[in-house]
């Protein structure tokens, strides 16, 4: 192996130490590339259930924010250059309750704003 340095336009060899660094080195390093399975047991789990739809982050704010607007009486978001109006926050509103996506304390909040009107 040769180094070739621009200034001089001569072949450098190596030194024996620097050869030595280099080996040491790629030894060291070499035993910390390993799969991640050899290291620590992995399971795999399964979190979907068939009869519940599944939901992203964003739509899990649209939820929220409609559950907002409800609650406060009036819908001051705008999605795409439009703001819904309360029969549609509060149709999306329900469909988050039957399925869960609402927190605890928010969903108990809508479900007494709903009972009540």
């Amino acid at each position: 192996m040769s180094i070739i340095r621009p200034d001089k336009q001569s072949l450098v060899l190596p030194k024996r130490r620097g050869v030595l660094l280099g080996l040491t080195a790629s030894f060291l390093s070499a035993p910390a590339i390993v799969r991640a399975s050899s290291i620590m047991p992995i399971r795999r789990v399964l979190i979907t259930e068939p009869d519940r739809p599944q939901e992203g982050f964003a739509r899990r704010l649209w939820f929220d924010a409609c559950a907002s607007g409800l609650v406060a009486g009036r819908i001051t978001m705008t999605i795409n250059g439009r703001t819904p109006s309360l029969s549609e926050a509060e149709r999306t509103v329900r469909y988050a309750l039957k399925y869960g996506f609402l927190s605890p304390r928010r969903a108990e909040e809508i479900r007494l704003l709903l009972a009540d009107g």
